[in-house]
């Protein structure tokens, strides 16, 4: 039995893990960091940390990424073009200790990104009736360019209001060739703004945000927040 651990695609940085099943091992591992970014070559690390009270072996697999439009990290088989050197593919790690994993990785064509699991092994299985329990944790890795995204690259493609429900699903869609980091998104209408979390958005790819809306007042438009830019844009409900 495999417990993958992903980190959640709604931040600017994500810094917490958020557990696929609800099985987790009595005593806590780690992998940090999380995320690192990089333009145009890595030269890298993450430290893998064993919190438990008994030795654990761990493997290090490196994998492709895709994610969808409602967020969700799905594995993929790593992508030609990129070049990776590890320090190690497999370790062990006494109870209470830490292990340094480094490593080098380039593009042919950037943005391009990948996530290194440390896949933990060895857990008593009476911690688990009997299961034999793998824990996958992830260190996340972008190789980007010195070229930024720009207000125009980011295009709001559906705005619906489902009054029955209480929610609005607005879907953006990044149209242009480079990987951005949303900080943030405030939906406006006369009388209530509502602040929403921000997020990666990869090229060519749509992300659906869904919110609570209870408000009458018809949302009228949106801000759309990053590091980079911050754009206003007029939202017409599809359902209007």
């Amino acid at each position: 039995m495999t417990v993958r651990a992903v980190p959640p695609l709604t931040g600017t940085l994500p810094l917490l893990l958020c557990a696929a099943l609800a099985v987790r091992p009595a005593s806590a591992q780690t992998i940090r960091p999380i995320v690192s970014e990089y333009q145009n070559k890595a030269q890298g690390k993450f430290e893998v940390v064993n919190e438990s009270d008994r030795p654990l072996n761990v493997v290090i697999e490196p994998r492709g990424f895709t994610v969808d439009e409602g967020g969700e990290m799905r594995d993929e088989p790593l992508r030609a073009g990129i070049h990776l050197k590890l320090s190690v593919t497999s370790l062990r790690i006494p109870p209470k200790q830490t292990r340094l994993v480094f490593y080098e990785a380039t593009a042919d064509t950037a943005p391009a990104w990948f996530v290194l699991y440390a896949n933990f092994s060895g857990f008593p299985r009476r911690n688990f009736t009997g299961l034999n329990v793998q824990l996958e944790l992830p260190h996340l890795v972008y190789l980007l360019p010195k070229t930024r995204w720009t207000a125009s690259d980011v295009q709001v493609v559906s705005t619906r209001l489902q009054r029955d429900e209480n929610k609005m699903i607005v879907e953006l869609e990044n149209q242009g060739a480079q990987f951005g980091r949303l900080t943030g998104l405030e939906i406006q209408a006369a009388r209530r703004s509502l602040q929403v979390p921000g997020f990666p958005l990869f090229p060519g790819i749509r992300r659906r945000v869904e919110v609570r809306w209870d408000s009458d007042d018809i949302p009228d438009a949106i801000v759309i927040k990053s590091n980079d830019f911050s754009t206003q844009r007029t939202l017409l409900l599809d359902n209007r």
